[in-house]
């Protein structure tokens, strides 16, 4: 999620003397309607992004929500690259009254665009169901890897509509307003995208899902009372009617149905093959995702599985019962038990207690759990036939609600046990595409934190990752810290049907880590009760050798270059292994970036694709490079077909660059900004609340502020070496300013988010709006076109940025945004003294 409608900031040097008196009379008879009524419009166009964003998630899965979303962008960017063509000024209508019925329809086509979805997402349900019976699992995923991106095209066509209407609104408004009005005007834009930010994701957490989506409708709608207040009293009564009514509506038990998104109890626990009738007794919604707690219909109350989205991740909940015959053996936590006891226990993506009442029934008096997801732990406590409650209430049980790496740099504790259960794994982590909400757990620093919370002779059992990368984590932690013996360090299980090829971007083989080593009488006890269970088997232990299927675990551990080694198994099976950082956190992705480098990649070649993955990066690829293509053929379009009496071809082509640049310079910095610091944050939705909102709000003060900064002579020049600067000292400072928050306050990590992001947003916010005054000085054509230039770069920014950072980190994110920043600030454009924007 980002805000794409900030995207171009920064501002051109052209001569300009003798534009002065060649602006056209602009109708602006009531100013403050034109800045509430954007506030408004602008707030509605961020809410209704970001609340899509969790819908698309929902209803076509994580991987592809850059298809429909960038589609959707590609609506805002056909608005303004038409009405460039137009003469705005010379339509004869009245403006406050076409403003006012565009806010109107975009409430309709918000409403009518989450309807929509909602039957693709029931169609979709029907597909899978006929495919996983006729197929089972295997037909499944291929079936999605194709799937996906259509089901994405198709939603994000009829986005398009409402962005198109967007960028309508936009182009015009800005067409029809005196240039020296851009600046307050645009910081009215980004105030309300921030507000919006803000509202959107309280409304997410805190209300149902039919009022969180239908709040943007709302938004619009008053905003049309503001546009028109002045002009008809009459019309903008009405409209704040349609506000009320809509407000009234998104209540009706009838219209929640409808606009809903419906649910598949049976894909949402992942039983692909409709093998046993399911329920989903409970359903709930926050700012990032859907929770639903599905039974067995022949087993009520026996077991509940708590689904995440679509099933990318899962909690089972179990009854609370002293008196259970045997004690309860979870899955996940089986592998710790074969560890031996323990006098205290951490567990990681606790979900709703299965592992830590597994390891408490079995014999572990102090249990602490962190989970990520408020709601999925609400889920547990509201089916009360579980008794969730009763067993968080008893002695040595604790259940803390955090990010996991926030609260691991907290906790001093040592534990004899840290058990890092299951995140979740749906058939689409076989794409290698998600990481999610627990990514940074994986990475390098996340597993060391994990690892320094192990008490003298301490274990940790790690379930989810590829086991390549974690040997070599556990390797590179133990020279780093001058621990001898990486080869006794570890053991690694697994089961004869269980998910356990090692190439594959997670398995269920668990590695179990005591960094002391294993002794032989450690290993004699494990395999004793692993033969008893009946359920492990070892494929790597010391001193017994590896299994001949995994004998890649014990080259790892025992390589004097465990680097070349890595190389080497990586060349052997055509995947990229290698431990995740915080900078490149990608820890499912093990796409081989050299394949872009051969043609068999860009032919297509199925047969020279090593993994599902391959042909999920192909597609990715594809879909990339024609939204960049057709982003940026809307984008020179009015500059090859209308012909200016105003400024020339090669004028205009001036103004298509430098745009460019802007657009594309605040997106890369932007994404970097919001994919690194927020791992400060507890959840998405704080992410958004507070790096989105920052950025856009600082931006929105620069702008507010740019007219008095520039007419002191801040020029356009020293701005954009200003922010290449910044980003490259962003870039430099982070790692260690991350780092060292990690274990602070909430609003400590807050302060210092805000501190980093704001010197930045402002200098950034300064360019867009000084830059369109002077290109609309210059043509009040380019004024809508400056606007499609920057839906261009939104859209094809927002899928090349990701690519960039799987092969590089986010860190060349920053770099990039610096060297297009320094490039606007060398081009050979001057600026004059008469050509800045006075306040108004």
């Amino acid at each position: 999620m980002r805000r794409e409608l900030s995207g171009i900031c920064g501002v051109q040097q052209v001569e300009f003397s003798e534009m002065r008196s060649s602006a056209p009379a602009i109708s602006g008879r009531y100013p403050g309607g034109d800045v509430v009524g954007t506030f408004l419009i602008c707030c509605a166009l961020l809410a209704f992004e970001i609340s899509t964003v969790r819908t698309i998630n929902f209803t076509i899965g994580p991987s592809y929500i850059f298809i429909a979303i960038a589609l959707a962008m590609m609506g805002l960017t056909a608005a303004g690259s038409l009405l460039s063509t137009v003469d705005l000024n010379a339509l004869k209508v009245r403006r406050e009254r076409l403003l006012s019925v565009l806010c109107l329809a975009i409430a309709l086509l918000i409403m009518f665009s989450h309807v929509l979805t909602a039957d693709e997402k029931s169609l979709f349900n029907e597909r899978i169901r006929s495919v996983g019976l006729d197929d089972g699992q295997a037909g499944l995923i291929d079936f999605l890897v194709i799937q996906m991106p259509y089901s994405a095209l198709y939603v994000g066509a009829f986005l398009t509509l409402p962005y198109f209407l967007f960028g309508a609104l936009l182009s015009y408004l800005f067409a029809t307003t005196k240039v020296e009005r851009y600046a307050v005007l645009y910081g009215a834009d980004l105030f309300g995208a921030a507000f919006g930010c803000v509202l959107v994701v309280l409304l997410m957490e805190w209300t149902a899902y039919s009022m969180s989506v239908t709040a943007p409708a709302i938004l619009a709608a008053i905003a049309a009372a503001a546009y028109s207040w002045r002009e008809s009293r009459l019309f903008a009564g009405a409209s704040l009617c349609a506000a009320v009514a809509l407000s009234l509506f998104s209540q009706h038990g009838w219209y929640q149905a409808r606009i809903e998104p419906a649910s598949d109890p049976n894909y949402l626990v992942r039983d692909y093959t409709y093998s046993t009738e399911r329920r989903e007794i409970w359903s709930g919604w926050n700012s990032f995702t859907r929770v639903g707690a599905v039974e067995r219909a022949d087993a009520p109350g026996e077991g509940a599985v708590l689904s995440l989205a679509n099933g990318e991740g899962m909690a089972f909940l179990f009854p609370n019962d002293p008196d259970r015959a045997e004690p309860l053996s979870h899955a996940a936590a089986r592998p710790a038990l074969l560890t031996g006891p323990a006098e205290n226990a951490l567990v990681i993506f606790a979900g709703v207690g299965s592992d830590l009442m597994t390891l408490r029934e079995h014999g572990v008096p102090n249990v602490t759990g962190v989970e990520l997801n408020r709601r999925l732990v609400e889920a547990g406590l509201a089916l009360e036939d579980y008794d969730l409650a009763g067993f968080l209430e008893q002695d040595g049980v604790t259940l803390h609600i955090d990010e996991a790496r926030s609260y691991l740099e907290g906790d001093q504790e040592k534990y004899d046990l840290v058990l890092v259960s299951w995140s979740g794994a749906s058939v689409v982590y076989h794409v290698g595409a998600l990481g999610g909400t627990t990514q940074h757990v994986f990475t390098y620093e996340g597993l060391s934190a994990v690892l320094d919370h192990l008490a003298v002779g301490g274990r940790a059992v790690i379930m989810q990752m590829n086991k390549i990368d974690g040997l070599m984590a556990l390797r590179h932690y133990m020279e780093e810290r001058g621990l001898p013996d990486a080869d006794r360090a570890a053991i690694v299980l697994f089961r004869d049907k269980g998910k356990n090829a090692w190439d594959k971007p997670w398995d269920d083989n668990p590695l179990l880590i005591k960094l002391d080593g294993w002794s032989d009488a450690d290993i004699a006890a494990i395999r004793e009760r692993a033969d008893a269970g009946g359920e492990f088997r070892f494929a790597y232990a010391p001193g017994q050798g590896s299994h001949p299927s995994y004998e890649v675990y014990e080259r790892i551990l025992t390589a004097q270059d465990p680097e070349a080694e890595l190389a080497r198994i990586s060349a052997e099976s055509g995947r990229d292994f290698g431990y995740a950082t915080d900078d490149k956190p990608f820890y499912l992705d093990h796409f081989d970036p050299r394949r872009y480098l051969t043609a068999g990649f860009w032919r297509g070649d199925v047969e020279t694709f090593a993994d599902p993955s391959d042909l999920f990066h192909y597609m990715r690829t594809m879909i990339v490079l024609a939204i960049c293509f057709t982003a940026f053929a809307l984008a020179i379009l009015p500059l090859l077909v209308t012909s200016r009496a105003r400024v020339s071809k090669q004028r205009a082509s001036v103004f298509l660059v430098y745009f460019m640049l802007l657009g594309a310079g605040f997106m890369f910095v932007e994404i970097a900004l919001i994919q690194q610091y927020s791992i400060l944050l507890p959840n998405p939705g704080q992410s958004i609340a507070v790096v989105l909102c920052g950025v856009i709000l600082s931006t929105g003060m620069g702008s507010l502020l740019s007219n008095a900064t520039f007419a002191r002579g801040f020029g356009f020049r020293a701005c954009g070496v200003l922010v290449g600067a910044y980003s490259l000292a962003v870039m430099a400072l982070s790692p260690v300013l991350i780092d060292a928050a990690l274990g602070a306050a909430p609003f400590v990590k807050i302060a210092l988010i805000l501190a980093v992001i704001a010197p930045g947003g402002f200098l950034m916010g300064h360019l867009f709006p000084q830059g369109i005054a002077l290109a609309g000085r210059e043509d009040k054509s380019l004024t809508p076109w400056a606007w499609a230039i920057n839906g261009a770069m939104s859209a094809s920014v927002a899928g090349v940025a990701p690519l960039v950072a799987q092969v590089t980190g986010f860190s060349a994110l920053y770099l990039i945004g610096a060297i297009l920043y320094l490039t606007v600030a060398v081009l050979p454009l001057r600026r004059a003294a008469d050509m800045i924007a006075q306040p108004a």
